[in-house]
């Protein structure tokens, strides 16, 4: 039988998700608050938000040829369990008012060990459930379902926080992980055709060795690898450090959570739009183009922005724009790599990616210790448009769009 988009294991998959992604939020929104709260500090900021990455960074082209050999579901399963479990420890915790900053990086540390490995084994499990032709609304109902909770929740985070209590909300966050590790039981995950195959050293070398030559034998590819890693490096912390970015705008927690609410709409949209209009190969590339250069625009507007509103407008556009570049992009991405290890290739272009993002997570958090935080921002940036023009106006990037969006 045909294989169609509303199937038992996408379902699955997208409620299972839905739960953790639930608690995920109200737990960084909680955790992030407590921490600027206990220290004041955007630099240890900077840092607890660099930790999942520099672990990603170093981690995911490993991970990534692991999970092509391992069975992801029970991968998955182990890991949304464990994380589960380590959460409800640390709510503990946080109720006998035990917890502390050092416990907060160390869990920060290992939940992002375990979503290196839950990454790859989930990106790839979704082009196996869904027909190939549906990858780009597959993706963005995924996508548009995860916003929709974001848009949801963040705009309540901080009331949530002040009800609730940080306690609480880690321990629900532990539930969440245990609840989406018990649907994923129920999911059938096909095998990959190195499952099963012993996972060894040598092994692991020939995958990163293959990883990046496939990387960097495509036009397209190895030009946007190092792209990537020097726009996130420019522009990616200031989205991570909004928090003190609004504290030192005036903005109240509430209002933090607000424009949490809104950033994710932004996506929401254009998740939406890419899920229900179907764009021909030239439209997919002439989107992709705009949208990404004309989000560094509005996300530098937004900075210089003095009051809430117009900060605001400008961030929703940004985000949306964004979020529609990276959904065409990524779809066109997955549908070019190898399924013998497409794993290992993903986690090695995660990982360049990563790698930007860390960085500019750990700068800009020193950085906004001894500089206003929108020069900076501001500053970052808008240098950030030159990699992303010349990655967008490329003619590789634009035969790699249009042949592979099918």
């Amino acid at each position: 039988m045909k294989k169609k988009l509303w199937n038992k294991d996408f379902i699955l998959l997208l409620q299972g998700n839905a739960v953790s992604t639930i608690g995920d939020l109200m737990y960084s929104v909680a955790i992030g608050y407590w921490v600027y709260q206990q220290t004041g500090s955007s630099a240890l900021m900077g840092i607890m938000s660099s930790i999942s990455m520099f672990v990603t960074m170093f981690l995911s082209p490993i991970c990534g040829s692991i999970a092509d050999k391992c069975n992801r579901k029970w991968l998955m399963v182990g890991i949304d369990a464990f994380q589960g479990v380590m959460m409800l420890g640390v709510g503990i915790l946080a109720w006998q008012n035990a917890l502390s900053v050092p416990i907060v990086l160390i869990a920060a540390f290992l939940a992002s060990f375990g979503s290196v490995f839950y990454s790859p084994a989930m990106s790839t499990l979704v082009l196996d459930i869904i027909p190939r032709e549906e990858l780009v609304r597959g993706q963005s109902v995924q996508s548009g379902i995860s916003s929709l909770i974001n848009l949801m929740g963040s705009g309540f985070s901080g009331a949530m926080v002040a009800f609730l209590g940080v306690p609480l909300i880690v321990v629900l966050n532990g539930l969440s992980n245990l609840y989406s590790a018990l649907t994923e039981c129920f999911i059938h995950v096909p095998r990959t055709l190195q499952q099963g195959q012993q996972v060894t050293v040598p092994g692991i070398l020939r995958d990163m060795k293959t990883a990046i030559l496939t990387v960097f034998s495509d036009g397209c590819l190895k030009r946007f690898v190092p792209c990537a890693l020097i726009a996130n490096l420019l522009a990616a912390g200031p989205m991570m450090l909004m928090l003190p970015f609004c504290m030192e705008k005036g903005f109240t927690v509430d209002m933090y959570g607000y424009l949490m609410a809104i950033s994710t709409a932004g996506s929401l949209v254009s998740v939406l739009i890419l899920g229900i209009v179907k764009l021909s190969p030239k439209a997919r590339f002439r989107v992709m183009a705009v949208s990404f250069v004309s989000s560094m625009l509005f996300f530098t507007i937004a900075y210089f922005s003095s009051g809430f509103i117009p900060l605001s407008v400008m961030y929703f556009l940004g985000c949306m724009t964004n979020g529609a570049g990276n959904a065409v992009f990524n779809a066109s991405m997955m549908l070019a790599l190898p399924e013998e290890n497409r794993s290992a290739i993903m986690g090695f272009i995660q990982s360049a990616c990563c790698g930007g993002t860390a960085l500019s997570a750990l700068l800009y958090g020193l950085l906004g210790d001894v500089m206003p935080m929108y020069i900076v921002f501001a500053a970052g940036n808008t240098l950030s448009l030159l990699p992303m023009m010349y990655l967008c106006f490329n003619k590789q990037t634009k035969a790699f769009i249009t042949e592979h969006g099918e």
